[in-house]
């Protein structure tokens, strides 16, 4: 079904007044000046407009939209010759987008109320936490001392000791641990050394995967992987996830 002008544009200003959500397919061609220049040609797309001005075009696949503008944006709508367009202006981030709709298939809006925040389980800081409450999941005779320690280079996630008195610092990584990651790590471990006066220092590096050339590095400079994946306490099932008995 075709929507007609007219009855979108009353339609269309009466959602915008209201601070309503507002979701439509249509035909149409997009112009954007801002942080670069495009054009995208007439297609079938995706038009999202949040109660705050946010705007989003979707094309019929994936996840990103192909063109976006920030809150807070000044939105218009007016009716041309033969085409509706559909003006979104931020003059504080300097971005300009121009929807040219020849077509409406569709069009919907609601008043949407959700004031939650997004609840992330499973982070680096999760991580440390289970490390430091189960220290077995690093060896058996690893004594966490801290969190967070402190260095000129940024905060060490769990910071200890075994039974040969050597300090150990742990760093977490929630996905595949890179190069970058190691050379994070040692620059704890020199540091460190150079705090405390001491040679006998070591690093471990936690995470659920590691790359070859990483884990390379890794052992050329004698410290340590542990396969550790976050913990995901919001997830129902998780069969990759090990119990501590089976450390």
């Amino acid at each position: 079904m075709v929507v007609g002008f007219d009855h979108f544009i009353e339609e269309f200003k009466t959602a915008l007044s209201a601070n309503q959500t507002i979701t439509f397919f249509c035909h149409c061609k997009i112009r954007y000046s801002g942080r670069a220049e495009s054009f995208l040609p007439i297609g079938d797309r995706v038009i999202i407009i949040k109660s705050d001005n946010t705007l989003l075009v979707h094309q019929p696949d994936g996840n990103n939209p192909i063109n976006y503008m920030k809150p807070q944006s000044q939105i218009t709508i007016s009716k041309k010759e033969d085409y509706l367009l559909i003006s979104s202006r931020n003059l504080q981030h300097k971005d300009y987008l121009d929807i040219e709709v020849q077509g409406v298939y569709s069009f919907m809006s609601y008043k949407l109320e959700d004031g939650q925040k997004l609840l992330l389980e499973g982070s680096e800081k999760d991580m440390s936490d289970m490390i430091y409450d189960n220290p077995e999941l690093i060896s058996k005779n690893f004594k966490p001392l801290s969190r967070e320690e402190h260095t000129k280079y940024g905060f060490i996630d769990v910071f200890g000791h075994n039974d040969k008195n050597e300090l150990i610092i742990v760093e977490c990584k929630r996905y595949t641990a890179s190069l970058s990651c190691v050379t994070q790590l040692r620059r704890y471990v020199e540091k460190i050394k150079e705090l405390k006066g001491t040679k006998k220092v070591t690093g471990v590096l936690a995470a659920p995967k590691i790359s070859p050339n990483a884990k390379k590095m890794l052992l050329d400079w004698k410290f340590k992987y542990k396969k550790i994946n976050p913990p995901k306490r919001l997830e129902r099932y998780n069969k990759d996830q090990k119990t501590l008995g089976e450390y």
